[in-house]
């Protein structure tokens, strides 16, 4: 007996506006924090605080965008 795969159980997700900027958004807090880190090594301490706010900020967005795509896919 042959199987056939029902049509109706399919579905089609659209495609991920947001997946690029999310990816984004997190290698640049890790870039920023690593310009921080090396800041602060050389001596530079309000290079390091700027970074590292950055940094922050930038994986603050990207943490919220991904808890977004988790809500969705529930």
């Amino acid at each position: 007996m042959a199987s056939t795969k029902s049509k109706k159980n399919t579905q089609i997700k659209p495609r991920d506006p947001y997946k690029t900027f999310r990816i984004l958004t997190l290698f640049m807090g890790i870039l920023f924090l690593l310009v921080g880190t090396r800041s602060l090594s050389f001596g530079d301490s309000a290079g390091a605080l700027l970074n590292g706010i950055a940094g922050l900020f930038f994986l603050m967005a990207s943490y919220v965008f991904f808890k977004k795509k988790k809500e969705e896919s529930k």
